[in-house]
Formats: C-alpha cells, structure tokens, sequence
C-alpha cells in the first residue's frame, strides 16, 4: 500500500546518497568544474534571461543557426583573412566549440545523476534526435577550425596558401579531425600548434560521444543463450 511505496522510495533515495557519497573526489571536482563551465554558453545565458526558450525545438533552432554561422565565418576569413571582424567570428567560434564539448561532457557524465527539479526525470528527447545533433555538432566544429586555421594561415609553414580558400581550409581541418598525419601543411610555431592540440582534443572527444550515441542507438537482437538473456 501506500506505506510500502513509501518504504521503497526512501530505500531509493537512500541507496542514491549512499552512491554520491561513494563518488570519488574526482568525480565531484569535475561534475563542478563541467557545471560552472556550462555558463560560458551563450545559449546558457539567454535561456537565463528568456527562460520560456528552453525547449527542445530551440536547441534545434540554435544548432543550425550556429552551423550557417560557421560557414560565413569560413567564407569571410578564407576571403579577408586576419582582421578584426573575422578574429571576432573565430573567436565566438571557439566559445561555441566550448559550449558543444561541455555539453557533451555534462550530458553524457553528469546530467542524468544531478539533484535538482529540472533532472529528477531525466530523459532524451530522442535517441535518434541526439545523433542526429552529435553528427551537427561534429560538423560545426569542423567549419569553426577551418574558419581559424584561415584566419590564422600566417601560422603555418609549407604552402600554407591552401588555408586561403574554403575548400583547403576544410581540407585541412578536416584531415586534422580525422588523423594526426599531414601533407604539405604543418604548424610552424607553438601558436599554430596549440591550435592544432586543441582541434585533436576536440576531434577524439566528439568521435567517442558519436560512438557512443551509435552504439546506444542500434537495437540490441535477440539471443538464444540464456545466460546473456537479461534477468526478469
């Protein structure tokens, strides 16, 4: 009855606090690292102010905003190259990237297991929606660094006039998301190269959160051995 229900959800609650407590400290140190680096999301700061846009449809709104964004701030820096107005757009571009990764990050580790009103019902719009928005944020954050390794081509030796156009600039980035090999362009000083460390960063953190997406996606067949059958 009602006095067993109520039995069981403080046995819940309490196997849930006995579980935080067991987090080790770094856990804790990174779930409130990733939760006060939210706010470096500009999409954090206008829900803050128009709560009312906190829907699913915004975010969607917002992805491909940011996506159009990227490839103006691609075809300004391959054409005006260094200059303020592209150094801004890069620069936005690298807080976008931020925003993505720790989103992610905070989805994918901690959303899910924080206390509070807006979590206590943690669920995904859809499974197939947050492919589809990993496969964006993949993307867009490809355009972002090629629109800065066009910005920022004086960094690099070899024929770095390749980073001039949009297509060498995606070319680039593109081959720097998908390998650490190169060709006839390479980072010719720390500058450049902490460019390229953070774009590695990057590249192998959103592969892993798109693995992970696809595999939690497929469905799992059926099995006729009974001990890989789940209990019931």
């Amino acid at each position: 009855g009602r006095r067993g229900r109520h039995a069981a959800l403080l046995t819940r609650d309490a196997e849930g606090k006995r579980t935080r407590k067991l987090d080790s400290f770094v856990v804790q140190v990174w779930r409130r690292v990733l939760s006060a680096a939210a706010w470096v999301s500009p999409l954090e700061w206008i829900w803050f102010v128009f709560p009312r846009l906190r829907t699913h449809g915004w975010v969607d709104v917002w992805v491909f905003l940011n996506l159009a964004l990227s490839l103006v701030a691609l075809l300004v820096a391959s054409q005006v190259g260094f200059c303020t107005l592209v150094i801004g757009l890069v620069t936005y571009g690298g807080i976008r990237v931020l925003e993505v990764v720790v989103y992610q990050a905070n989805v994918v580790l901690f959303n899910p297991y924080r206390e509070s009103p807006a979590t206590a019902n943690y669920a995904v719009r859809s499974y197939r929606r947050i492919v589809i928005l990993a496969l964006h944020n993949y993307v867009e954050a490809v355009v972002w660094f090629a629109a800065a390794y066009a910005t920022y081509r004086h960094l690099f030796g070899g024929k770095a006039d390749v980073l001039s156009t949009p297509v060498g600039a995606l070319y680039f980035s593109m081959v720097t998301m998908t390998t650490v090999g190169y060709g006839e362009i390479t980072p010719a000083n720390d500058g450049a190269r902490a460019l390229v460390i953070a774009h590695l960063l990057v590249a192998v953190f959103m592969t892993l959160v798109i693995l992970a997406r696809f595999v939690g996606f497929l469905p799992v067949p059926r099995t006729m051995d009974d001990t890989e059958r789940p209990a019931t």
